[in-house]
């Protein structure tokens, strides 16, 4: 409804849609492209530049609606797509910018949460149709994969694609990069665009690479549009905001609506497009729009209604976006200059960085061809820009303007005004229960908001952290997950105390609780003086005493000692620090978002330099102090976490990301470890190819969560590392590294029937080694509880599969194995023992076994470097439950 709307009546209206819509292939348009039309002076001739708005593009980004969306992220295949994507456009000499929304736009907030209280009903038939056949989702329910937006970032970073990120209004930042850039026109599916009227416009809903490598898309000609309305496009602004908008609301237009659609009720099906039909044909019969206050007044009935301020402050901000508007307010060109780097940011550690990057990647497959539909067609130019019209005052009232406009649309016998219709052209704030209360941050250092505005408009960073440091907001959106959280918990609350520590680290808390402290001391310890002085002034007896070398009366050095003592507490206390319980303010889904939850910051168990010492310290020591800031938020401060024999470079983020829900009692189980450190040692995540011809047989509600709540984690940790100085590289943080969601999926079904280690590493003993090593890193110094939930796809018949899950272990033996999994190890190690242990209750022994080599009969697991510690741990978990 409303606004939104708007592009998507233009596409099926059989009218509008011969004349406003035109199919091209953007790599002919390029080509096309002749000097007279503008070029950006730094880009070469026949060069068409685009900004690519790419919120409305996820979908498209990602790759497209194949099949295996929901299994958590396809991050390779997604980045070769984006590689092949932008490699395509460079050769076609087509320029691309593209804008991620980093903007928290209160007073978008209620249009943001209905968008996610669509994003859950699919999330609940999606799990509604895995739980009843097991195969993945249709694309109608189609869902952003969790951490998309940060995975989308970092793949063009790492592709030398520009990106950038929104900081406070994301449509008119997006608009005035266009035009201050000179960009020839925008991809994006949002009917607010079609108002700004771009140079040219593309719809990203229609956007596709084809098996022919051209890039098709449909472009909307907005003057063709208004020619089909017959609408002076200069009342463009003026009908967006009478069908509803972010600002004036549908609701507050209802009355309005009824008015001029006084039959609306009988039209539910064609409501929509009706009343757009009738707010275009009030419009356009209108005499003159100059006076908007007047025309408020006679539509909301009084000019005290507030519904008059937001109709005018709506229009405006339509004007704003369109060429006129950028043309009466243009912004001074900022100097250009190289993006600001934190001291973790060294030539040395990106050149390491990017070796060891290009070392893992080596032996990665391509694939051959772009699954895509084909097609040629030939592209039409778009039309002229209008000219601007210089509108002639007319004495018109109008209030008795808006009045016969409302009575003709009601009537249907509607005649457009001579300024109204399409002019001849000359050859040639959160708005939910928010209870006033507002999250309460201490003001950041300037030094540092400047870095971190800077390099969030550069999207180096994590968006969340600029909202945060300037307003003390986070919006946590809608993931996949159960709304009864059976299976796992609630994966946001999982993740909370990691987010008290970011906010501990951000803010300072350290310091901020240690200098209060310091002062409290002081105080009490001046104030003990003071009494103790008094006290000793009541026993005096007025005998003569020693003072630095002179003689003097007792009573008079005690008066002394007291006057300077309570100078002393009377400077401290004016010159006390702050005191201030900082409090953010976290939007959760868990509630619908009807009102935020307050959360105080946590500190770590260590002295935590502040945020600008973190940020830019330069010392050995400090880059030391970024990575124990970074390990402590993950609860993974441990020496062999640090270990490059146990924890390569580039899974580290993955195993704190293990390793921090491990710490949360009685989520994963055993096989489910397994199987995420499978994912990122088999070789098979390398090849894009054979993972696109992959079939998932079975896909689980379990397994889905799963990769949900790995994908959130790692998200959590990009937050924490740019919270900490990001001292883990940015190529080091890539998700296609270490994960792949049809992989973990298929490793997860093979944990169901795989009888050790070995058997799920395909008997490679190098990925066994791997595997327990950071295994044993995860789970160093934890006593884990692993969850009692039985394994996905372990016993759960699915229609078809009926069958294939007929012929597994029932669910006992399945149990017996989940239990002994830690004893799935590599073969014995020369210069290692295998040992065998013992059951002891009560201080006896009631039960032994001997050493296992392995390997023989159904329950010979292969002991190693890790069986003996799980196995141990393993079995006095049985014996004390």
């Amino acid at each position: 409804m409303g606004i939104k709307e708007f592009q998507s009546y233009i596409e099926k209206d059989p009218e509008l849609s011969k004349v406003g819509l035109s199919s091209l292939d953007l790599v002919k348009t390029a080509w096309k492209l002749t000097k007279s039309q503008g070029q950006i002076p730094a880009l070469a001739p026949n060069r068409l530049a685009l900004v690519v708005d790419g919120e409305n593009c996820l979908d498209r980004l990602y790759g497209g609606f194949y099949s295996d969306w929901s299994c958590g992220g396809e991050w390779n295949h997604m980045l070769e797509f984006l590689s092949v994507f932008f490699n395509t456009l460079q050769q076609a000499n087509v320029h691309t910018a593209i804008f991620i929304n980093g903007a928290l736009e209160p007073d978008r907030f209620e249009d943001w949460v209905s968008d996610q209280i669509k994003i859950k009903q699919n999330v609940r038939n999606i799990l509604k149709h895995l739980n009843k056949r097991g195969t993945p989702p249709p694309k109608v329910w189609w869902v952003p994969p969790t951490g998309v937006r940060s995975v989308l970032r970092l793949a063009l970073r790492h592709l030398n694609v520009p990106v950038m990120s929104s900081m406070e209004s994301h449509h008119q930042e997006v608009i005035g990069f266009l035009r201050e850039n000179g960009y020839h026109g925008m991809v994006a599916d949002d009917s607010e665009y079609c108002i700004f009227d771009p140079p040219r416009y593309f719809s990203a809903r229609s956007l596709k690479l084809t098996l022919k490598m051209t890039v098709e898309t449909r472009e909307v000609i907005m003057d063709e549009v208004a020619k089909g309305f017959d609408l002076n496009p200069n009342r463009f602004s003026l009908m967006a905001a009478l069908l509803g908008n972010h600002v004036l609301t549908e609701s507050d237009l209802s009355a309005f609506h009824r008015k001029l659609l006084p039959k609306m009720e009988d039209e539910k099906e064609e409501k929509p497009n009706a009343i757009i039909r009738a707010v275009v044909d009030y419009v356009r019969s209108l005499q003159t729009v100059e006076d908007i206050i007047a025309l408020g007044t006679q539509i909301f009935g009084s000019d005290s209604d507030p519904r008059v301020k937001k109709l005018k402050d709506v229009v405006d901000y339509y004007n704003n976006g369109t060429e006129d508007g950028y043309k009466k307010f243009i912004p001074s060109r900022r100097k250009k200059r190289e993006g600001i780097k934190l001291a973790s940011e060294t030539v040395e550690q990106e050149g390491e960085s990017r070796q060891v990057y290009k070392n893992i990647t080596a032996g990665k497959r391509k694939m051959k061809v772009m699954v895509g539909e084909t097609g040629d067609s030939e592209t039409n130019d778009a039309a002229d820009k209008l000219e601007n019209m210089s509108i002639s005052a007319v004495a018109t009232d109008p209030v008795e303007d808006s009045k016969e406009a409302v009575s003709a649309v009601a009537s249907g016998d509607v005649k457009a005004s001579e300024e109204g219709k399409y002019p001849n052209k000359k050859a040639g704030n959160f708005h939910r229960i928010r209870n006033n209360v507002k999250p309460t941050i201490p003001q950041p250092h300037p030094e540092v908001l400047k870095t971190a505005s800077d390099r969030h408009r550069q999207a180096c960073m994590s968006p969340a952290l600029y909202s945060l440091l300037t307003t003390g907001d986070i919006k946590l959106p809608q993931l996949l997950e159960d709304d009864t959280h059976s299976e796992l918990p609630a994966i946001h609350s999982i993740y909370k105390e990691l987010r008290q520590k970011v906010y501990g680290i951000i803010f300072n808390h350290h310091h901020l609780t240690f200098t209060r402290n310091k002062y409290e001391d002081e105080v009490n310890s001046l104030k003990k003086k003071i009494k103790a002085i008094k006290a000793q002034q009541k026993k005096e007896s007025g005998d003569l005493a020693l003072h630095k070398g002179e003689p003097r009366l007792e009573s008079d050095v005690i008066e002394e000692k007291l006057l300077d003592a309570t100078k002393k507490l009377e400077l401290l206390e004016k010159n006390a620090p702050e005191i201030m319980e900082i409090k953010i303010r976290e939007w959760l889904p868990y509630n619908n978002y009807s009102g935020p939850e307050f959360v105080e910051p946590k500190t770590c168990q260590w002295s935590v330099p502040t945020v600008k010492r973190l940020w830019f310290g330069t010392n050995f020591d400090d880059k030391q102090r970024r990575l124990r800031a970074f390990l402590s938020c993950m609860n993974s401060d441990t020496q062999l976490m640090m270990n490059t024999n146990n924890v390569p470079q580039h899974l580290l983020l993955m195993c704190c990301v293990l390793r921090y829900i491990m710490t949360q009692k009685s989520v994963l189980r055993k096989p489910e470890l397994d199987a995420f450190l499978v994912t990122a040692c088999s070789s098979e995540l390398m090849d894009v190819e054979n993972l696109a011809r992959m079939k998932l047989d079975l896909v689980t509600t379990r397994g889905v969560q799963l990769a949900t709540l790995f994908m959130q984690g790692v998200e959590m940790a990009l937050l924490a590392n740019d919270a900490c100085g990001a001292p883990v590289p940015f190529l080091m943080c890539c998700p296609w590294l270490f994960f792949d969601g049809k992989l973990f999926h298929s490793k997860l079904r093979r944990a169901v029937v795989a009888q050790n280690l070995m058997e799920m590493c395909n008997h490679d003993m190098q990925m066994v080694i791997k595997v327990e090593q950071m295994r044993k890193a995860i789970l160093d110094g934890l006593v884990p509880e692993f969850s009692n939930h039985p394994l996905a796809g372990g016993n759960q018949p699915f229609g078809n599969f009926k069958s294939n899950m007929n012929n597994m272990m029932n669910q006992n033996k399945l149990n017996m194995m989940m239990n002994q999994r830690p004893n799935m190890g590599m073969m014995q190690n020369p210069g290692m023992i295998a040992r065998g242990g013992q059951l002891v209750v009560a201080g006896s022994v009631v039960g032994q076994w001997g050493p296992n080599f392995g390997g023989q009969g159904r329950g010979g697991g292969m002991m190693g470097r890790g069986g003996g510690r799980g196995g141990a741990a393993n079995n006095g978990r049985a014996g004390g439950k």
